[in-house]
């Protein structure tokens, strides 16, 4: 039985991680922006921690779209990693962009601006850069803002637009239904 066990247990460890949908939501103090949101090109960088062994990455891994990498199981991912406390290797997909993925003015306090699919490893920070595109009220359109800090400019009218106060989270999320 103990034989048993132990090939058991080694079939577990040998099984390839399950994906889970992880989102990204913030949420913001505004003046005059009617959205922000992330372009195609976007580097999140995300804290990690594996789901094995529960060892976490001492600094955040960047992760982008534009980065395709073969992962554990063959299929291009956005990242591959091999997590130092364990040896196993783990794949992010930074699923793709949809239109509604913004935030917007009057919508909820989070809003999701992104997901993830995670294979072997957690996200469970995210660090706010730079990059973000916002649009002021009167269409105004800035690009590569950084919202790690508080952000005022002055829109096409001379109006302030602002932006403070941000704060993100990551969270579960159901997977989006592929159309056909």
């Amino acid at each position: 039985t103990i034989s048993l066990l132990l090939l058991l247990l080694l079939l577990l460890l040998a099984t390839p991680s399950r994906a889970a949908m992880i989102a990204l939501s913030i949420s913001a103090e505004t003046e005059n922006v009617a959205r922000i949101r992330v372009p195609e090109d976007h580097t999140f960088f995300l804290r990690l921690r594996c789901t094995t062994c529960h060892e976490e990455t001492p600094n955040a891994v960047g992760v982008s779209r534009d980065d395709v990498v073969e992962g554990i199981r063959g299929a291009s991912v956005n990242l591959k990693y091999k997590c130092k406390g364990c040896g196993r290797e783990h794949d992010i997909t930074v699923q793709p962009y949809d239109e509604k993925e913004a935030w917007t003015e009057g919508g909820k306090e989070w809003q999701r601006i992104a997901a993830f699919e995670c294979r072997g490893m957690d996200p469970y920070e995210y660090e706010i850069r730079d990059g973000y595109l916002v649009e002021a009220a009167d269409g105004s359109k800035f690009d590569d803002v950084d919202l790690s800090d508080d952000w005022m400019e002055v829109d096409g009218k001379g109006n302030p637009v602002s932006i403070s106060n941000v704060k993100a989270r990551l969270e579960g999320a159901k997977a989006e239904k592929k159309k056909k």
